[in-house]
């Protein structure tokens, strides 16, 4: 007698899941926030647009996106600081130094912080060599972080270069940074992040 219910349990419960399969095949996967705000940069002037982005939307995975690695654009990113104001900047930035800054940058910022990133330029690029092209940006940042003694708003001038990678889009292999006055500039905020 068990074992003729055990059967008949089952079998219906065989029955459920077969009615539910088309159901459960139909249902969307759910997105990362990441691909909503991420704009696949095939210009350019996207990749300033996706710094931006990052910013106002607080995703470290956007920001990690506009920079080259070796292995997809052959270009190793690189830094060069403007002279910042109270701390030595570490030698050697790389493209982790980029992503753990950005990463603590975002720990400081409480989520009801007004973090902003505006960056401008004249659409005009300084060269282009096809596969490379160069800019310079003008940039105003405001971050309002929990941090006590530091500086929140930023501003500058940056010389930056591009490359296509092996997926044909748009991405930072080079960043000079340049003062324009006594404000603290992007490189005093990597450095104190």
């Amino acid at each position: 007698m068990k074992t003729g219910r055990l059967a008949g349990y089952l079998i219906f419960l065989g029955a459920m899941l077969i009615s539910c399969e088309g159901l459960m095949r139909d249902a969307e996967a759910p997105r990362r926030p990441s691909e909503d705000h991420f704009i696949p940069p095939t210009s350019p002037g996207i990749v300033f647009a996706n710094l931006e982005n990052a910013f106002t939307y607080r995703e470290h995975d956007i920001y990690s996106r506009c920079f080259s690695d070796s292995m997809t654009s052959g270009k190793t990113y690189r830094f060069d600081p403007a002279p910042v104001k109270a701390v030595v900047f570490p030698s050697g930035w790389d493209i982790r130094n980029e992503e753990m800054y950005f990463q603590e940058l975002l720990a400081a910022c409480p989520a009801d912080s007004l973090l902003l990133l505006s960056i401008g330029n004249d659409d005009v690029p300084d060269s282009d060599e096809g596969d490379s092209i160069s800019y310079q940006i003008n940039y105003h940042i405001i971050a309002h972080h929990t941090r006590q003694g530091i500086d929140r708003v930023f501003q500058g001038r940056s010389y930056i270069k591009l490359v296509r990678n092996t997926r044909n889009y748009w991405v930072i292999y080079f960043w000079q940074d340049i003062p324009v006055s006594t404000d603290a500039t992007w490189s005093d905020l990597k450095a104190y992040f």
